[in-house]
């Protein structure tokens, strides 16, 4: 199983304040969407903010560009999804589950909404009570198979700037409990905070990814019998980068992160893995074609 993540892409709708970067716009999402759909793969994800505000426009435009590729694609929440638009109206031009399981011979992956809908002050993640209840269930039916879960939001205290005010789930609510009571590894693949990172607590890996303006790059992860590999790939060029640098500092709600990303041993990791029984996949839940 290969899954290729990218994460905070932050497309933008063009307004009387940036409308002079409509070509940069138009060639710098193209040419990085191509690349990363061109990334051999069995499953494209989108770690959350796909878009910058979540207008009809922003996902409309970005999600012409994907549904033309025809792979298989996942868009996990993130807050600047929900800003404009209730959660609802969001999903219902996607045509994405808000949260889900999908079900492969060598791991579980979920993938859940921690993302606060229509809020403004608090960009801070959480994760109700359904939810809750929907991944303790989960936890306890992957028993020792790997699980992977998708988030856009880091668990507190995990991933760089994951302590730092509204950059993480809330703390009171139980995810990190939840998670802890895996019987087998887990690998938790998160956004939001712009930063490449990866963290190691007990049985679990957190992977955080930076965002596509700052680091035009996909993490790799591919999942065998034996080892869970994470990679990252370049997928930059110099035009792409000048379009970046354009685009990120003519837009609002995003901020070019002038500072480095992380390390080397913030990009790749390894995670081997004991031989485990394989439990059936009889009612396997796949997506959909785009």
């Amino acid at each position: 199983m290969r899954i290729a993540v990218i994460g905070d892409l932050h497309y933008p709708e063009l307004t009387l304040d940036n409308h002079l970067i409509a070509d940069a716009r138009h060639e710098f999402y193209e040419t990085f969407m191509k690349k990363f759909f061109s990334i051999p793969a069995d499953l494209y994800v989108s770690i959350g903010d796909l878009t910058n505000y979540g207008t009809a426009e922003e996902l409309e435009d970005i999600y012409s560009i994907i549904r033309r590729h025809g792979k298989q694609f996942v868009h996990v929440l993130g807050n600047h999804d929900v800003y404009d638009m209730k959660r609802k109206d969001v999903l219902e031009i996607t045509q994405q589950e808000r949260f889900q399981l999908i079900e492969t011979e060598t791991a579980m992956l979920a993938f859940l909404d921690t993302t606060r809908e229509q809020d403004l002050k608090d960009c801070g993640g959480i994760l109700d009570p359904v939810q809750q209840e929907w991944l303790k269930s989960v936890v306890d039916y992957s028993e020792e198979m790997p699980l992977l879960v998708f988030g856009h939001h880091p668990i507190h205290a995990t991933t760089t700037m994951s302590e730092k005010m509204m950059h993480y789930v809330h703390p009171l609510q139980p995810i990190q409990e939840i998670l802890q009571k895996k019987q087998g590894p887990g690998l938790y693949i998160n956004g939001h905070n712009h930063y490449n990172s990866i963290a190691l607590r007990k049985r679990w890996t957190f992977l955080q990814l930076a965002a596509v303006l700052d680091e035009q790059a996909a993490r790799v992860i591919d999942v065998s019998d034996s080892l869970i590999s994470i990679d990252s790939i370049d997928l930059s060029d110099p035009l792409l980068k000048e379009q970046a640098k354009i685009i990120g500092k003519a837009i609002n709600h995003f901020s070019l992160r002038e500072d480095s990303l992380g390390t080397e041993a913030d990009l790749k990791h390894l995670i081997p893995l004991m031989p485990a029984v394989k439990k059936p996949v009889a009612k396997a839940k796949s997506v959909a074609p785009l």
